[in-house]
């Protein structure tokens, strides 16, 4: 029943006329430009029992049962159709055929035929663009639960939604309307009914006032204020069944007023056309806009998604919302949500198979994954970001009807916000630009982040799960942590990493190391001096066998004693640092110099303070190799 809502004409229409029509076919080709698909499909599977079997006739026989979703049938005779010379439509609804019946490989197949015939077409871009993109959506960890409700009968029933205290619906289970030759179930009504304390509906009865007629009504939303309903409804106002020049009725958004409690004057919006379909209003949280479908001229595809602006009851400045949003296939059923988040249903962009749910959101279209979508047709989703709860509507395996209903509920994922701070295991000190990723116990790993100024980085993870960080630099060693996470807010861990010390030049027997500082009149190692001293450490850990004599030379300035027993302290606690590190004391010499051997003679004049510093300095000196 949704393939009514679908505002198929335009498609339909395009693609009867391209096939090659006879006199033996006529007949069949009445039923099927009428929309008669169960009586078109009868007497096309005659004409083939009588020898008729051309592609014209596969073709249409493959799309009458596609467009009341009996997908087994349809895949025999698109099979047909498409070994000759296919059109790439066909194709299209082929592989769609196939990804329904779950022949996912198949399926694959044929997309990649129908990209090759029409490497331009967005649907095409898109399967090229991302072969996998199955794995990508059934690897989705699930956001929701579906359950089918209990109102559910043997007919269709779709399209619920929860305004107020009332849950509203759109059904075919009126038995006193008229059959729809489309499929032989009874024109569609829209239903109310209320909701119990868990927000589930309670028995469905028909809505009361003006709005059902004898033909179909179905999906609607009502302003903020209670005012008005928006519906869709076959063109058929004041008892005149419109049509348009094709011959057929198309959809139209009417406007009810509430009066007395029920739904009254029943009049067109500025929407209203003759030739073209327009359905399934949506009205944002704040009553100013509306959006809704349209297969207008000027559009991406078969049906597209519009947006217009709505004040007093009254729809002006519709704008499509363009390629991101529509295809060329059918995107359709649009609902937007408090946060301004747009759900939708769509053939157009990948999925799981028919009609897949997508939500639109900071310019980008996402599949809801299952189990919200399946491999057949998911629409009519709608959705409270505040509640957590909504409905789909779909053809599914195992419900009662050709459409059915199902309750929505979010998954609340219990998650805790994860720092990892990236430290320099020697310094203590935080290291920015470190790479830290977190790994769980299956393998799997998060997006990795640079750490920021202070070494930090943050990750959000699910609770009650084991994870390793790790970080990486260069010119560092990677480190790792472990790191359990339970049912918390915050969690944090630390990953130390060594830093990497480059070997000093050594030259005639002397190891150059940068400048050793004293603090004025002290023989402590400083931070600094430390630092320098570690790669020492490392050069004398790398080489085991080698022994080395640590000289420390004082300037002229102060009296000679004084400075001699000051540079053998300093000398001493050179080798007092480098021991405390893992060198065994046996491999190094500690030597204080005084004023000996000076870079500069400063003993006659007064030296610049560069001058001084150049003689008060520490000279590593190889005496075993």
């Amino acid at each position: 029943m949704k393939k009514i809502y679908l505002l198929l004409l335009i498609i339909i229409a395009g693609s009867f006329q391209v096939n090659a029509q006879s006199d033996a076919t006529k007949k069949a080709d009445k039923l099927y430009e009428q929309l008669r698909y169960v009586d078109a499909a009868k007497a096309y599977e005659k004409l083939i029992k009588n020898g008729e079997r051309s592609q014209h006739v596969y073709t249409n026989l493959g799309n009458s049962y596609f467009f009341n979703s009996d997908f087994k049938s349809a895949e025999q005779f698109y099979k047909r159709a498409t070994k000759n010379n296919p059109q790439a439509e066909t194709l299209y609804r082929y592989a769609q055929t196939l990804k329904a019946n779950q022949k996912y490989d198949l399926s694959n197949t044929i997309m990649n035929q129908f990209a090759g015939m029409v490497p331009n077409d967005d649907r095409a871009k898109a399967f090229k663009a991302n072969p996998n993109y199955l794995a990508d959506i059934t690897g989705m960890n699930p956001a929701y639960t579906t359950e089918a409700l209990g109102l559910n009968g043997e007919a269709s029933d779709f399209a619920a939604q929860k305004i107020g205290d009332k849950i509203y619906f759109a059904s075919a289970r009126n038995n006193k309307r008229a059959n729809y030759a489309w499929n032989k179930e009874p024109y569609l009504d829209i239903y109310e009914a209320s909701v119990d304390e868990n927000g589930m509906p309670g028995e469905g009865k028909l809505l009361a006032g003006d709005v059902n007629t004898k033909y179909h009504e179905g999906t609607l939303d009502i302003t903020p204020d209670g005012k008005y309903m928006f519906f869709t409804r076959v063109d058929y106002i004041d008892g005149d069944y419109e049509k348009a020049s094709d011959g057929e009725s198309k959809l139209n958004i009417y406007r009810a007023v509430k009066a007395g409690g029920e739904w009254r004057d029943i009049r067109t919006t500025s929407l209203e056309s003759q030739e073209y379909g327009v359905g399934h209003p949506s009205i944002t949280a704040d009553g100013k806009a509306i959006f809704f479908a349209s297969e207008a001229p000027g559009g991406q595809g078969g049906t597209d998604i519009y947006k217009a602006s709505l004040k007093n009851g009254k729809i002006s400045n519709p704008v499509n919302l363009g390629p991101t949003v529509n295809t060329a296939g059918d995107d359709s059923f649009p609902w937007i949500a408090e946060d301004g988040t747009l759900y939708f249903s769509s053939n157009g962009h990948l999925g799981l198979g028919g009609l897949d749910v997508f939500k639109y959101k900071d310019g980008k279209v996402t599949n809801l994954g299952a189990p919200v979508n399946s491999a057949m047709d998911d629409f009519a989703f709608t959705y409270s970001e505040q509640t957590g709860k909504g409905f789909v509507s779909s053809n599914r395996k195992g419900g009662k009807g050709s459409d059915d209903i199902y309750a929505v509920n979010r998954i609340e994922i219990c998650e805790v916000a994860v720092t990892v701070t990236a430290v320099d295991a020697q310094t203590n000190q935080p290291i920015p630009g470190a790479i830290v990723s977190l790994q769980d116990a299956d393998g799997n790993s998060l997006p990795s982040q640079t750490t920021d100024g202070e070494g930090k980085a943050m990750f959000t993870t699910e609770c009650n799960k084991e994870f390793v960080a790790r970080g990486v630099k260069d010119q560092y060693e990677s480190g790792q942590s472990d790191l359990s996470v339970a049912e918390e807010a915050t969690a944090m861990v630390t990953v130390n990493m060594e830093p990497i010390i480059p070997d000093p030049v050594v030259v005639d027997e002397k190891i150059l190391l940068n400048m050793i500082y004293f603090d004025l009149d002290k023989s402590n190692i400083r931070p600094d001096a430390a630092l320098e001293l570690d790669r020492l450490v490392s050069f004398m850990k790398k080489y085991p066998e080698l022994e080395v004599m640590a000289e420390t030379y004082a300037d002229v300035r102060g009296p000679d004693a004084y400075n001699l027993a000051l540079t053998q302290r300093r000398s001493e606690s050179i080798v007092a640092y480098v021991v405390s590190q893992g060198v065994n004391a046996s491999r190094l010499t500690a030597v204080g110099r005084g004023e000996a051997n000076p870079v500069v003679d400063c003993s006659g004049r007064r030296c610049t303070e560069e001058e001084y510093q150049k003689s008060r300095r520490s000279e590593f000196t190889i005496t075993k190799r």
